[in-house]
């Protein structure tokens, strides 16, 4: 798609405290057809704080590309990310070594600039790209913090703005430092996915947290040490604490593998099998190359920075978030305000953690700003004295969303008056980017072009996540397939292999979001590639799998090739399988892909027995 791309300088501070300038870049993507009147321009803001809007255009040109014949598209990179002069800072980019440091040492290497990097600075610098370019009004869509930029960008600017679109979003007035709707929503998603895939769930959905409870209960008395795959596919030394088993359930809206497998992995750890509750926790944890929900870092900074800036992340969260100590006493006197309201926190807001679990979270990194330089500009994301303005504005949030829960974002939508808002049924952060089921990019695109979402009852039949049913370290244990007609003459050992052959395929697709790249290890060996190359529009591609001896099971290898559509379709697999005793077989799988419980049907030989059995279908978000 052409583009054109340009740039201002905008002063640093406009408050005339501080000297000094900076670039603010951006693309320019004009409407298509010019026979007829344009309807104005788009502008999209990406997450982070710290991502590239312009590195990620090809989600915003995938989104708004149905609008773009008679609707430009702007995208700017805020001050300090992407092309905008890119906040290096070496320590923090690396996640290696001790966070506060870290990020102690990026407030140093800021210099005079740390206070600069503001929610309020990247409106102003917004409004001056928009009058440089002779743009007087915007439809304007932010997702994650790109959202938390866009309210504080109409709250300014509410002349400037046509509409307003919200996804995955949070209050910029009100928030509370320790995020405690967080931990309810946590709870109230384990007993969701649970009660969406019934027929699966090792237990009930009131057993849920009962289930977590027991587990946080016996890690505390007993932390367990064991190995297990992380995202690289390295077999790590992991132990299990209450507060890793935190971070790793946190991650279950950006990594929804892990709704499919927490309940069953839970239960796994009780019954003396640690290792799909430490792979999960391996997976979660940040490491030196990068985190869940982050992109993995390139080598060498400059192309780091590019993407996600870590240093514009501390900037704009340091400045603009609210605090849990005075942000300008000194640097002793925040760590015992820390200490002091670490110590206040109810355990049972946070249950069936504790309150220093949860302060102590690598998730939320609490105490990340506590030695950041005491502020001498303040600018507020909400001015004094503003007020939120009557615009054509549309919430929308995933229902399993961890990061910008639905308590917030029901907050955003009363805050502007005369809103909408929709939420999206199990969907985690951000509904309309990346969307296999055209629904909530759909309904996006439909308020930006009426000011009304029309139909959205799309929203409540978005398939759920099939969990796992029982984690087994050997077929014996794994439970059986399910007879599908007279054509099968499989015997209850073919059955049990089928499911494990499935389940790896499941397993494959659940690691997805896990891994840094397109490569990856089963639970208990071989390996496995996913190939996205397919140049199709979004949803309509189609991805690759090829398995090669892969295991769920510690006695069965499974390996073949098959396709998966990222949106609704039929997914095709030929399998291999390299089972105990004379259990080897060759079977194809196939299932609906984004059909609501979805049964994937099995057929081929197993033992050298015919079989035709289904089984609960993987599940791909």
């Amino acid at each position: 798609v052409d583009a054109y791309c340009g740039g201002i300088v905008v002063p640093l501070d406009r408050t005339g405290v501080k000297k000094g300038k900076t670039d603010v870049r951006f693309e320019y993507y004009p409407r298509t057809d010019l026979s007829r009147p344009s309807q104005g321009t788009i502008v999209a803001i990406e997450g982070g704080p710290g991502f590239s809007t312009t590195d990620s255009r090809d989600f915003y040109l995938e989104l708004f590309q149905p609008l773009m014949d008679r609707r430009a598209l702007l995208l700017v990179d805020q001050r300090g990310t992407g092309l905008s002069d890119p906040l290096k800072c070496p320590e923090a980019q690396s996640y290696d070594g001790n966070w506060v440091p870290n990020a102690e040492a990026c407030g140093v290497e800021l210099g005079k600039r740390f206070d600069l990097y503001t929610s309020a600075n990247a409106a102003d610098d917004l409004k001056a790209v928009l009058d440089s370019l002779g743009i007087p009004k915007i439809d304007l869509y932010g997702d994650s913090y790109g959202s938390f930029l866009s309210q504080t960008f109409a709250v300014r600017y509410p002349h400037s703005v046509s509409t307003l679109v919200l996804d995955g979003t949070y209050p910029i007035t009100g928030l509370d430092p320790w995020y405690l709707t967080t931990a309810t929503r946590l709870r109230d998603n384990l007993q969701l996915v649970c009660a969406r895939s019934a027929a699966t769930c090792p237990t009930t959905p009131g057993g849920m947290i009962p289930l977590v409870r027991q587990v946080v209960d016996r890690l505390r008395a007993t932390p367990v040490a064991t190995t297990a795959p992380d995202a690289d596919g390295d077999e790590i030394q992991v132990t299990l604490t209450p507060r890793r088993v935190l971070d790793a359930l946190l991650n279950m809206d950006v990594i929804p593998g892990f709704d499919r497998e927490a309940p069953a992995a839970l239960e796994a750890l009780l019954a003396g099998d640690p290792r799909p509750l430490a792979r999960m926790v391996a997976e979660a944890e940040i490491d030196v190359t990068g985190a869940p929900g982050l992109p993995r870092l390139e080598k060498g900074l400059a192309a780091e920075v590019r993407s996600y800036s870590e240093g514009a992340y501390l900037a704009y969260a340091c400045n603009d978030y609210p605090q849990l100590w005075d942000v300008n006493a000194p640097f002793a006197t925040r760590d015992s305000q820390f200490a002091a309201a670490t110590a206040a926190l109810s355990s049972s807001a946070v249950a069936p953690w504790i309150n220093t679990d949860w302060a102590t979270s690598e998730y939320f990194t609490f105490d990340y700003c506590i030695h950041w330089p005491q502020p001498q500009v303040a600018q507020p994301p909400f001015p004094a004295g503003g007020h939120y303005p009557r615009l054509a504005t549309l919430v929308m949030n995933g229902d399993l969303d961890l990061r910008t829960d639905v308590y917030q974002a029901r907050e955003v939508a009363a805050n502007f008056p005369g809103s909408t808002y929709v939420e999206v049924q199990n969907f985690g952060h951000v509904t309309a980017l990346y969307d296999p089921d055209n629904c909530a990019s759909a309904i996006v695109r439909r308020f930006v072009l009426t000011h009304s979402t029309g139909d959205t009852s799309c929203t409540k039949h978005i398939s759920e996540h099939r969990v796992v049913n029982r984690f087994a370290e050997v077929a014996a244990d794994a439970p059986q397939a399910t007879v599908a007609s007279s054509a099968d003459h499989s015997g209850a050992r073919d059955r049990r292999v089928a499911t494990v052959a499935v389940e790896a395929v499941a397993d494959v697709i659940d690691r997805w979001y896990a891994i840094p790249g397109t490569k990856g290890v089963g639970l208990y060996g071989g390996k496995f590639t996913i190939d996205t190359t397919d140049t199709n529009p979004f949803p309509t591609r189609v991805w690759t799998l090829d398995l090669h001896n892969v295991q769920w099971t510690q006695d069965v290898k499974v390996s073949g090739t098959g396709t998966v559509p990222r949106g609704p379709g039929t997914a095709s697999v030929s399998l291999t399988i390299n089972g105990p005793g004379k259990s080897d077989g060759t079977v194809t799988v196939t299932w609906a892909t984004r059909a609501q419980n979805a049964r994937a049907h099995v057929t081929g030989t197993i033992g050298g027995d015919a079989v035709d059995l289904t089984t609960p279908a993987p599940s791909f978000f």
